[in-house]
């Protein structure tokens, strides 16, 4: 069995699920019907990559709030994935690189929990117009290098 096929296994038996991944080395789950998350080995890099189309990106003035909030969010220290745009979908996107040495079925299980977290946490405020979930920065008016004006 290989590394991919090996963490699949282990992260199966965490989720009570056989996975295995399909001839692309691709495996899909999907969460409870609102989610559909990627699973994908990148051999040469050695790394797991997790991926989701969150939600449509509604048009106007949100939207732009809505990707502001995104790159935001992105900034966040420490971050799980990373926020994007499908312009080809119009699909507001999370994304991210799990280095896959010393990467047990059981640390991808939390790391997806996170990934998970992240994603419906997104999911409900942008569908129900709720704020969106982006934390103050850190140190008030400061600017960057702690320098005040």
């Amino acid at each position: 069995m290989d590394r991919f096929s090996q963490i699949l296994y282990d992260l199966g038996k965490q989720l009570d699920s056989p996975l295995y991944p399909d001839p692309n080395r691709i495996c899909q789950l999907n969460y409870q019907d609102e989610l559909h998350i990627q699973i994908q080995y990148d051999e040469p890099k050695e790394q797991i990559f997790l991926a989701s189309f969150i939600c449509d990106v509604p048009p106007g003035k949100y939207r732009e709030k809505l990707l502001r909030a995104g790159l935001v969010s992105n900034n966040e220290y420490p971050r799980v994935g990373t926020l994007s745009f499908s312009e080809k979908n119009n699909k507001l996107t999370l994304i991210e690189y799990v280095r896959a040495s010393n990467l047990s079925g059981k640390k991808l299980f939390i790391i997806l929990q996170e990934f998970i977290e992240k994603a419906t946490t997104w999911k409900d405020a942008v569908e129900n117009g709720r704020a969106l979930p982006i934390k103050p920065p850190k140190g008030g008016n400061e600017k960057i290098f702690g320098m005040k004006p």
